[in-house]
């Protein structure tokens, strides 16, 4: 194992090993919608084609497709690392040449998670890893005075404000009394 781990000294040999891994777990597949070609079938139903979606930039629309899911535990196994390995090269302060590759990853992950959340009728297990992993919430309650509310109860402009302060302070966040 030491000789694998050896050969992730900077963050662009371990992208490259990790895309191998993504590569062989994936194919790009065109993407694609039926289209009426004006004939009819025996029954007087018309007929369609599978033709490729084009983007605005009058490129063909490419997808990746994932046969199996992509992990940090498959990466491990591509890799011949442990998971404690590999949470220890996400330490950006002990590994910063390995930051960039490993945002990478992240980025790619939480992205796939992202998609199926948006196209699965089943999403359990996306949520829980969005909310495990991702920092993602399913339910913000905000301390307005003596009583609480819900995100849902908020207006634009009050969830606004509380994004905003979110982002640029962290922490709790309280908003003033009132019904907005």
């Amino acid at each position: 194992m030491a000789a694998r781990q050896r050969q992730n000294k900077t963050s662009h040999a371990l992208m490259r090993q990790v895309q191998q891994y993504l590569d062989s777990i994936s194919r790009t597949v065109e993407v694609t919608e039926q289209v009426p070609t004006g004939e009819v079938d025996e029954k007087g139903r018309p007929l369609y084609e599978r033709k490729p979606i084009y983007n605005d930039r009058g490129e063909i629309i490419r997808t990746r497709e994932y046969l199996i899911p992509p992990t940090i535990t498959g990466i491990c196994l591509h890799l011949g690392i442990t998971p404690g390995t590999w949470k220890r090269w996400c330490d950006h302060q002990a590994h910063p040449e390995l930051e960039e590759a490993t945002e990478w990853v992240t980025g790619i992950l939480q992205a796939w998670s992202e998609e199926q959340l948006l196209t699965r009728k089943d999403v359990r297990g996306v949520v829980f890893h969005l909310q495990n992993n991702h920092g993602y919430a399913q339910k913000v309650e905000v301390e307005a005075g003596p009583q609480t509310r819900t995100a849902q109860a908020l207006t634009t402009q009050e969830k606004l404000a509380l994004l905003q302060e979110l982002w640029e302070g962290g922490g709790q966040v309280k908003l003033p009394d009132g019904n907005g």
